[in-house]
């Protein structure tokens, strides 16, 4: 989307805001708090996979395959 088009969206939906009742004032507002925060967990999710790529890189941690994940499972479970 071009920097003019997004604009005029922005411009549509403000005045859209301006006329809309209180109904749906509050579901745009929410919709918009569910956004702000899908974006806080996206952000944290990133900040932790990179924090661990960084680790394997400098050989803090050592992967491990499925199945070796399930071996040590069923090890503790036992």
């Amino acid at each position: 989307m071009n920097i003019i088009a997004d604009k005029e969206i922005r411009k549509k939906a403000k005045q859209g805001i301006d006329r809309a009742d209180d109904t749906t004032v509050k579901m745009i507002l929410a919709m918009l708090d569910v956004q702000e925060k899908e974006s806080k967990h996206e952000t944290a999710f990133e900040l932790e996979i990179e924090k661990r790529i960084e680790e394997y890189e400098q050989g803090k941690i050592i992967p491990l395959s499925l199945s070796e994940l399930e071996a040590k499972v069923k090890m503790y479970k036992s």
